[in-house]
């Protein structure tokens, strides 16, 4: 069975550069843009990771979180943000509601290994992850 991965980001250019690393690495990856469409999307399939970015154009990435620690308690969330805030703050913030954190600025194969690391054991692709 291939990971299915539900990346949750406005900017598009991110979700285009992701769905390709992903694929490459042995991952499939739906995008959403809004928290609306990732409500929806959430409701139709079956995910088994969540990359979650905080700012999504205004709206906070932090009421989607909440949804989803109420809907899909066992669906692990990694927080992936370009946003400028303190990284012992943010993950006590974040602390018991997402399981991993990395900023946009980190390299997509720490991205990866990241992914991996939550993702049930027998799901792991093999470690062929593309450079980025």
């Amino acid at each position: 069975m291939t990971p299915h991965i539900l990346l949750v980001d406005d900017e598009v250019t991110v979700g285009q550069l992701l769905t390709v690393y992903f694929q490459k690495c042995g991952l499939d990856l739906t995008t959403a843009t809004t928290i609306e469409q990732a409500k929806v999307v959430l409701d139709q399939g079956k995910f088994h990771l969540t990359i979650l970015d905080l700012d999504l154009g205004g709206a906070d990435g932090l009421e989607l979180l909440s949804y989803i620690k109420e809907r899909f308690p066992g669906l692990p969330v990694v927080i992936f943000t370009g946003l400028n805030l303190d990284e012992a703050f943010l993950k006590k913030t974040l602390a018991g509601r997402a399981e991993g954190f990395m900023r946009k600025t980190e390299s997509l194969s720490g991205l990866f290994k990241e992914v991996c690391r939550h993702l049930p054991k027998e799901l792991v692709p093999p470690a062929r992850s593309p450079s980025g």
